[in-house]
């Protein structure tokens, strides 16, 4: 059986678990003790990131993205990347946009306001948040949104009639970082509002979700 080294509320290990239940693909998933240090864990990637792949034969794949990729072609069906040598080249573009920029825009509007302490964010003191890097992250994740409003466009997903790689990759934002946070649901996102909840229905959805979600407190 497949291992998945990986952390329950990690958007990159919640991206792979998507892929593995969309396809079927039974593994175990375990979470790393003490990756920085442990030999073992480096020995599995050696830049000591998760998630990591371990396959039956004892070799190991890592970085989310390259994950993904391999179950696409490892297990087939059902696809997760159109027919269309450029449509797929589209759904890899949103993919690498939301690890390149989303994301990072995301983790700062996080951290400008909020101490972490898993599973829960800790409000600052007023004095203690970083206004300024707060407004340009929310300016920044606003300007990625639109763009992701545009690729729902008469499309069911970001993979067309498919749900794709990268529906699988901005599932944790959409339907739980960015609720949390207060920026979803926007009235001014109509067709991500309506991806939110075609999304959370999927089976998929439901076996990859964190057991215990991120929740806020004050501080």
């Amino acid at each position: 059986m497949l291992k998945l080294y990986a952390f329950d509320r990690s958007p990159f290990g919640w991206k792979v678990r998507v892929a593995l239940a969309e396809k079927n693909v039974q593994y175990e998933m375990i979470a790393p003790e003490n990756k920085n240090e442990d030999p073992a864990f480096a020995k599995l990637n050696p830049f000591r990131k998760t998630p990591v792949l371990l396959l039956e034969d004892g070799r190991t794949i890592y970085e989310s993205t390259v994950i993904n990729e391999y179950l696409e072609e490892a297990y087939p069906k059902p696809a997760m990347l159109p027919k269309d040598p450029v449509e797929r080249a589209r759904v890899r573009m949103i993919e690498d946009t939301f690890d390149q920029y989303f994301y990072p825009a995301q983790r700062d509007f996080t951290n400008a306001q909020f101490d972490y302490q898993p599973p829960t964010l800790i409000r600052k003191k007023a004095d203690k948040v970083d206004h300024k890097l707060l407004e340009e992250s929310r300016m920044k994740l606003h300007e990625q949104l639109q763009r992701l409003e545009q690729e729902l466009k008469g499309r069911a997903w970001l993979g067309g009639e498919i749900f794709s790689l990268a529906d699988a990759a901005v599932i944790s934002s959409f339907t739980m970082s960015l609720k949390v946070l207060g920026i979803l649901p926007d009235p001014k996102y109509p067709k991500i509002g309506d991806w939110v909840a075609r999304a959370m229905a999927r089976p998929s959805y439901k076996q990859s979700a964190p057991k215990e979600p991120v929740k806020i407190k004050e501080g």
